[in-house]
This record gives structure tokens, sequence and C-alpha cells, in this order.
């Protein structure tokens, strides 16, 4: 194993420009008097901005007092430079491709957007990655971030739970977590499980997959851990702009870095803390899933 990344000028850059992203946004929402902010575009119902950031803060503030962790989980990287190739391509799926669909949904086409949104998840954060990695990794090496989906050590399986557990709950049931949804805001029982499962792995595990499992791992190993998590958490907020529309585009900015990047920087400290994959995605179906199991 070798330390994660090493600061250059960039990772610097990226470290402290990641951190006033971060704090801008809350601060913009606040300064023109937007405490609430939808968690879709969707939603008649609101989201306080406090509970939005305080489930992944305090998921955050467990990960790092629970002793049970590795400080750096990374294989030594022989070929920087088909690293860096690899994290480019990575990087600018997650940016091109939500721009794209922004800029069509700015035309009026929202269906559009939705269901090519659907269809071409899979191909567009799964197949295209998966290409573009085999193409581009070292020459005559396997990849030495081949995603496994069994950790060696048992404390990676129990470690997370706490953080888990203690977001699932602020963020489904706690004082600040949004209504339930009721019946009435869904479809029929067969439609809503259909619905749910194409969601659970559409979203909780193929998002994760991509942003934390491909993305996230990469950019750790260029820049460090967390320049690594501010830069991809940044781009899985990205991820969101056309589907949670908040009224402007300051808004929508601000709203979706609060919200879903938050999220971002909880799943992807388990990532780095753990590397256990099923950590992130529990927390996501927590998020995602979990209030419609209570209905």
């Amino acid at each position: 194993m070798e330390k994660t990344g090493v600061r250059t000028g960039a990772a610097w850059g990226i470290l402290f420009g990641g951190l006033a992203v971060f704090v801008a946004a809350p601060a913009l929402l606040l300064a023109t008097g937007h405490d609430t902010i939808k968690p879709s575009a969707d939603s008649a119902k609101e989201l306080s901005l406090a509970g939005a950031l305080i489930p992944a803060l305090a998921g955050i503030l467990l990960i790092h007092g629970i002793p049970l962790h590795a400080p750096r989980l990374l294989p030594a990287v022989s070929d920087r430079r088909a690293l860096s190739r690899q994290a480019t391509a990575l990087a600018l799926i997650a940016f091109l491709w939500p721009s794209a669909l922004f800029l069509v949904s700015l035309a009026g086409r929202h269906a559009l957007v939705r269901d090519v949104w659907a269809l071409a998840k899979p191909l567009v954060f799964l197949a295209l990655p998966l290409i573009l990695l085999r193409t581009l990794r070292p020459q005559g090496e396997p990849d030495p971030f081949r995603l496994t989906w069994r950790p060696r050590q048992t404390w990676q399986w129990l470690a997370p739970i706490p953080a888990v557990l203690v977001f699932g709950w602020l963020y489904v049931l706690g004082p600040l977590a949004p209504p339930l949804p009721s019946a009435e805001d869904y479809p029929d029982p067969v439609s809503l499980a259909v619905g749910a499962t194409l969601t659970f792995f559409t979203a909780n595990v193929l998002e994760e997959v991509f942003f934390r499992g491909m993305l996230q791992t990469r950019l750790e190993a260029l820049f460090g851990r967390w320049p690594g998590i501010l830069l991809a958490s940044s781009l899985f907020a990205w991820l969101h702009l056309p589907t949670h529309g908040q009224g402007t585009l300051p808004l929508t900015l601000g709203a979706i870095t609060a919200f879903q990047g938050f999220f971002g920087l909880f799943t992807g400290y388990l990532w780095s803390r753990y590397r256990n994959l099923w950590a992130p995605i529990a927390a996501h179906t927590a998020m995602n899933t979990l209030p419609l199991l209570l209905m």
C-alpha cells in the first residue's frame, strides 16, 4: 500500500476550491431566504436546509470518531499517466452527460430528459466507464483499482454500521426529516415495487459504483483523500442538475450541492475509510428507498 495521493498544487487547489463550494452553497441559500429545498424537481414537499445538512455531517463525524478504520486502503500505482487518463475520462462522463441533459431541459423537453435519464444510465455510468477503464489501463498490467464486493476484514463490515444507521434515522425519522410520503403520492403497489427496484439498481447501486468505486478511488490516488472526495462529490451533485431544478440556476446549484453534494461527502468518506461499497449503497438506499417501505 502507498500513501494516498500527493499534495501537488492541483490537489491544494481542489481542496480549497471544493471547501469553498460546499461552504458557499448553503450560505447562498440562506442569504437569499431559501431555508428549504425540494428533494426533487417534481416534489410537492420540501426539506429544510438543516434536514439536508445535519444527517450527512453527523455521519461524517461518526465515521471520523470510530477508531475501526484503515487510514490508507489503496494499492500502489506504477503508471500515474494511465491513472490520470482514467480519472479524466470518468470525470468527463460525470460532467458532460448531465450538462447535455440540462441543455435539453432548457428547451422544454423535460419528459425526454426523464426518459433518457432512466434508460441510458446503465450505458453511461457502467458500460462506457468499464470500456474506457479497460482501454486506458496500464499496458500489460491488471487494473489496480478493480472493484471487489467482498471486503477481506470483518471490521470493514461492522465499522460503517453506526454511521449508516444514524444517517438513516436522522434523514427518515429524525426531528428534521421530511414528511413521509403518503399512499396518494405514489401509484399502485405493483408499479411502486417495480419503480423502487429499478431505482435501487440504477441509483443506489449504480451511482455508488461509478462515483465512489470508480471515480473517487482514482481521484484519491491522484490528489489525496479529501481532494478526491470533494471533487467526486461536486460531480455527484452536478449529476442532479437536469432533474432537480429549483427555479433559477444559482438556486439549483446551491440546492443540489447542499443536498446531494453533502450526501456525497458522507458516502465518499464511508468509501474512503472502509472500502466496503455496500456501506454507501446502504446509505443511498436509506435515503431513496426506506421512506417508501415506511408508507
